[in-house]
C-alpha cells in the first residue's frame, strides 16, 4: 500500500470526525440497541456504553489509518462482548462494521484511488471477522455460563431432595 495508503491514511486522520459523523448516520439504530456512539453532553459516567463505544469506532479509524502491521484495537473486543449480550443475530451485531465503508467513501472516495479503496475495504473486511471470531467467542462463553448455572441449580435441588429423603420429609 506505500505511499499511496499513508496519502489516505493522512487523509483518515484529517478527516476523523467527518467519518465518525458520517458512520453514526449509516449505523441502524434500530439495530445497535443503546451501542451508538455519545452525542454531544454524554460522557463516562452519564452514558457508559455509549462512551465506550465511541472510544471504539475512534479507535478503528486511527487503526485503518495506521500500517498493516498495527495489531487490531482491544476495543474492538469490547465492542463485541457488549454486543454479544444483546439479543440479536450475529449478522446485525456486527452490521456497524460495514457501515463504515460508505461512510469513508463519502468523505475521502473523491480523492483516493479505487484500489486504495479495495486495500481499505480488505482491512475492514479483515477487522470484522477478528470481530466476528470475539463475538462468536463471547456468545460462546456467555452459552457455557448458561449451562453451568442450569447444573449448578440442578445439583442444589437433588441435595435438597436428598436431605428431605434422609429426614423423612415429604417433598413439596
Amino acid at each position: 500500500m506505500g505511499d499511496a495508503m499513508s496519502a489516505l491514511s493522512v487523509e483518515l486522520i484529517e478527516g476523523k470526525t467527518r467519518i465518525l459523523e458520517a458512520w453514526h448516520k449509516a449505523a441502524d439504530p434500530s439495530q445497535d440497541a443503546g451501542l451508538l456512539p455519545a452525542g454531544k453532553g454524554k460522557g463516562r459516567f452519564s452514558d457508559p456504553s455509549g462512551y465506550h463505544a465511541a472510544e471504539g469506532w475512534d479507535d478503528i479509524v486511527t487503526w485503518l489509518a495506521a500500517s498493516e502491521e498495527a495489531e487490531t484495537p482491544a476495543s474492538v473486543e469490547e465492542l463485541c462482548r457488549v454486543k454479544a449480550v444483546q439479543d440479536a443475530a450475529p449478522s446485525a451485531a456486527l452490521a456497524f462494521l460495514f457501515d463504515l465503508k460508505p461512510a469513508i467513501r463519502s468523505v475521502v472516495g473523491v480523492t483516493a484511488t479505487e484500489a486504495d479503496l479495495r486495500a481499505l475495504d480488505a482491512r475492514i473486511d479483515t477487522l470484522a471477522l477478528h470481530a466476528f471470531d470475539c463475538y462468536a467467542a463471547c456468545r460462546n462463553r456467555i452459552a457455557q455460563l448458561r449451562v453451568d448455572e442450569v447444573q449448578r441449580g440442578e445439583k442444589m435441588l437433588r441435595r435438597q431432595l436428598e436431605r428431605i429423603q434422609r429426614n423423612g420429609e415429604e417433598p413439596a
